[in-house]
């Protein structure tokens, strides 16, 4: 498929609202490059804390530093990325019920090869993998014990994956979209007429699941 059909289809199922009314889609381009619109998405999700998003987040950030490494230090998309993941996991733990562990059990597995393969790129991390370790270690413990789980969501969790991580997550993401930002031409992502585009488009998830395609 043709990257212009392709996109063509991004923005009817996104921006539905705005081709009901008329706006040419050549016209969208010129106001919305693709990954301006994704960026401005994105950081609805960190500006939020929509973390039910937060999959979506770590594919946005795993897809740009594929294509553009040099946008952050290693060290940086390590914090960034594993950062996101756990306080998934974590939401998840909290919220499902029943719980449900397979669930969890496969985005552990996306940590378990993430660290994997960014050992075998940037070489021998200790601080990786003892983070890593220790959180898998302690996941599998709140799904194995019922009262250490409820022990440790009403004394542990509000001190260490609280309000303070939820702002630090908030800010990692900031710094990374405003280097993708160096890279873009403007407006930039958290201003007109990206922002009031995206309080119009409800079906953004649609438009990264088809632009991964391109």
């Amino acid at each position: 498929m043709a990257p212009t059909t392709v996109l063509e289809r991004a923005l009817r199922v996104a921006l539905g609202e705005i081709a009901d009314a008329q706006l040419p889609l050549s016209s969208l381009c010129l106001l919305v490059p693709p990954v301006r619109l994704m960026s401005a998405c994105m950081w609805q999700v960190a500006q939020q804390r929509n973390v039910e998003q937060y999959g979506k987040l770590v594919d946005f950030i795993t897809l740009v530093t594929e294509m553009v490494p040099e946008i952050q230090s290693p060290k940086q998309r390590a914090q960034l990325i594993l950062g996101l993941r756990a306080r998934l996991i974590l939401e998840l733990l909290q919220r499902m019920d029943p719980l449900d562990s397979q669930v969890i059990q496969d985005h552990l597995n996306c940590i378990q090869l993430w660290t994997t393969n960014y050992i075998q790129e940037e070489g021998q991390d200790s601080e990786v993998e003892v983070s890593k370790s220790a959180f898998v270690e302690l996941v599998q413990t709140l799904i194995d014990d019922p009262s250490e789980k409820e022990q440790f969501f009403k004394d542990v969790f509000p001190v260490q994956y609280g309000a303070r991580f939820d702002t630090t997550l908030q800010i990692l993401v900031w710094e990374f979209l405003s280097r993708l930002e160096e890279f873009l031409p403007v407006p930039s992502f958290s201003e007109p007429p990206v922002a009031t585009l995206l309080s119009l488009t409800p079906k953004w998830n649609s438009l990264f699941l088809i632009l991964k395609t391109i």
